[in-house]
């Protein structure tokens, strides 16, 4: 099983809190680029995509909901043409709460999407005006209730924590603004440039705040109620395979079951006029590419297993990629569970709620030694 990713560049502005390649031209004709989406997506019906099924599309990048649906048809026949029904759960498409309207929500549920992803960021107006947010929280308050009138039972609002001056007050009312209005999945960004100190504390108030209303953390900064994770999310941080389509997109090919432990990584080109041009000559418009062994292998395996509630499964470390953790970092995995930092369990490493406060420092510690 695979998952498919592809990146919509277009935006009205930039954007502070995110470094993903956007392009800030609205006027920019969505057909042209949903024709190159396409070339790009037959250039491997008969490689990539013959080898395994796609299981989730997510529909991502600067401002999907920028594009009316029907600029997307040569996109959607594309599409069409390599997923298969039956196997395909889960369809998410990016929302921006500004671009919610009735008439574009109905056609997105008649398009096939299952799950909608609101770039909300908060539901306080004084954190929105911090990060030139171009919309109000009267604006994400609308789209939450547009949203599940138009028949979407998951759906995921995005907010922003750690920002230079974002008080605990303000994290807080966002919370609980989101949970009062019964959205069953958050997910967590964190802004870098704040306080490290007063990330860590918004980050504990929200494992202890969002538990105790029925969300689980499946991920580091990922809350779900029960039935609402998000599909392609748990098969990105299961290390599944993920084929990136669109300008600046990233792939991972990994290892099958038949135990390969060798997989591709590669990158397309984060420029849109070079993106279109290269597919219209019948060129991948690659312009990075790398094979990984299995060293490089479980170390991203570490990196990314860490972040999750379920933790490293060890067997899979041994097995797949030859790596033995408890051989390599029994002193480090002692002083680790001696701190309470992690949970030590029979075949299974995970972080506590300790533990999750100090992910990339545990991580970086035991990448040391592997």
């Amino acid at each position: 099983m695979a998952g498919l990713y592809i990146h919509v560049p277009f935006r009205t502005a930039p954007r502070p809190y995110d470094d993903a390649y956007t392009v800030v031209d609205p006027s920019r004709d969505a057909s042209v680029l949903a024709t190159a989406l396409a070339r790009e997506i037959e250039q491997y019906t008969d490689s990539v995509l013959g080898d395994a099924p796609i299981r989730s599309l997510y529909v991502g990048g600067g401002r999907p909901s920028l594009c009316r649906p029907a600029a997307l048809l040569p996109l959607a026949r594309a599409l069409g043409r390599v997923l298969e029904p039956a196997v395909l759960d889960e369809v998410t498409v990016e929302l921006h709460p500004a671009d919610t309207s009735p008439d574009d929500l109905s056609a997105l549920r008649r398009a096939g999407v299952t799950r909608l992803s609101i770039e909300g960021l908060s539901f306080v107006e004084e954190d929105l005006a911090a990060v030139g947010a171009p919309h109000s929280s009267d604006d994400l308050v609308r789209s939450v209730h547009q949203v599940r009138r138009a028949g979407f039972r998951q759906f995921s609002v995005d907010l922003l924590f750690g920002g230079a001056g974002q008080s605990r007050a303000g994290w807080k009312a966002s919370l609980q603004r989101a949970v009062s209005l019964g959205v069953p999945h958050l997910t967590l960004h964190e802004l870098e440039a704040g306080d490290p100190d007063t990330r860590a504390d918004q980050l504990a108030f929200a494992l202890t705040f969002l538990r105790a209303k029925g969300y689980a953390p499946y991920e580091l900064t990922h809350f779900a109620r029960p039935g609402h994770r998000s599909t392609h999310q748990q098969h990105v941080y299961a290390y599944g395979s993920v084929l990136g389509i669109g300008p600046g997109a990233e792939s991972f090919w990994a290892p099958d079951s038949s135990g390969s432990s060798v997989a591709q990584r590669w990158s397309n080109v984060a420029d849109l006029t070079t993106y279109v041009g290269q597919l219209q000559a019948d060129v991948l418009p690659v312009a990075h590419d790398e094979t990984l062994g299995a060293s490089a292998l479980a170390r991203e395996y570490i990196l990314l297993r860490v972040r999750t509630q379920a933790g490293l499964d060890l067997s899979t470390l041994a097995d797949r990629y030859g790596l033995r953790l408890r051989d390599q970092t029994a002193g480090t995995l002692r002083r680790l569970r001696e701190n309470r930092l992690i949970h030590d369990e029979p075949g299974r490493v995970r972080l506590t709620d300790r533990g999750r406060l100090l992910a990339d420092a545990i991580t970086h510690r035991l990448l040391r030694e592997v």
